[in-house]
């Protein structure tokens, strides 16, 4: 399938979206080639997002908040893009970075072997040092190309991947059942693994660029790691591999000092240590969920909302 003759989809789940439409909506009409189809998938904003881009002259599909899921949402738009060859996601404080994003996306579908491809992430410029140096980690410069084989030396960093810029051949995602849907978070790091397992290539384009990036607070650390070791608990295929991360979080802790100490402040270089224990600590709570108690559960979770609506 040669990527200049394949039929594409831009799905973009939104919610109370309006910060960012003045950035996402020119970068989306700048786009070239163009997508296919561009489909925004409401959760009933209060804010008026979506009635604002109809306004706009784009596509917007509501459904009620209490419906949405990372999982079960993106496997909505696959269904409603049917017609498409590859399903691109982006979520919408991700902003392309220029307007080759699509090209830069679909070119590794030119290898069959390929199932997933996703790009990099830049942070944004009021980006703390934490965020930026977080980007810089995940999301280098150098390409790769991930196979079932890499799991066993790679371990959990094999699957890693986001929808917050992401590309799939929507064959291949129906191949393996779409999304997981009963999940906290991590819809893209499952169906990679499922992807590599049925023999599918996972691709990371570096040239396909957004700029999206979170300053979270201490405690958003400690409810986001909770969700991230609630998933490897809840989800099937990953409890079954118990998948290692292999010695990752100890390498990213050494590299943040050092950048940290380059490129930031005192305060920031203080902060390593209790970010990095909030994140330990809500890893471990996280992967221990099905014993807690669940009135602690939707305090410590950032997706509280999972808990609530009928999750693990």
């Amino acid at each position: 399938m040669r990527s200049d003759m394949i039929k594409t989809a831009l799905i973009i789940p939104i919610y109370n979206a309006r910060p960012y439409l003045a950035r996402l909506i020119p970068a989306i009409r700048a786009l070239d080639p163009a997508p296919g189809r561009i489909l925004f998938i409401d959760s009933s904003s209060p804010d008026g997002s979506g009635e604002a881009l109809r306004a706009e002259g784009f596509e917007v599909h509501a459904i009620p908040k209490s419906e949405f899921g990372h999982g079960k949402t993106r496997n909505l738009g696959a269904r409603m893009c049917a017609e498409v060859d590859i399903l691109v996601y982006l979520t919408q404080d991700a902003i392309p970075e220029s307007p080759d994003l699509m090209a830069a996306l679909c070119a590794p579908f030119d290898d069959p072997q390929t199932g997933v491809v996703y790009g990099r992430q830049l942070p944004y410029p009021e980006a703390s040092t934490a965020s930026r140096f977080a980007r810089l980690f995940n999301y280098p410069e150098t390409p790769r190309r991930t196979v079932a084989s890499d799991i066993p030396v790679r371990g959990l960093k094999a699957l890693f991947c986001s929808n917050s810029c992401a590309a799939y051949r929507a064959a291949a995602l129906a191949q393996v059942g779409g999304f997981p849907e009963d999940l906290p978070l991590g819809e893209d790091l499952a169906v990679t693994g499922r992807l590599l397992e049925a023999g599918f290539a996972s691709v990371y384009a570096p040239d396909a660029r957004v700029v999206h990036s979170h300053n979270y607070t201490i405690s958003e650390e400690l409810t986001r790691y909770f969700d991230i070791g609630a998933l490897l608990a809840v989800d099937p295929w990953l409890s079954a591999r118990a998948l290692k991360s292999g010695g990752e979080g100890l390498r990213f802790v050494r590299a943040e000092v050092r950048y940290t100490i380059e490129n930031g402040g005192i305060l920031d270089l203080l902060s390593i240590v209790p970010r990095t224990a909030a994140k330990l600590i809500g890893f471990k709570l996280g992967h221990r969920c099905r014993s807690l108690p669940h009135a602690l559960i939707r305090r410590v979770s950032m997706h509280h909302y999972y808990w609530t609506g009928g999750g693990q």
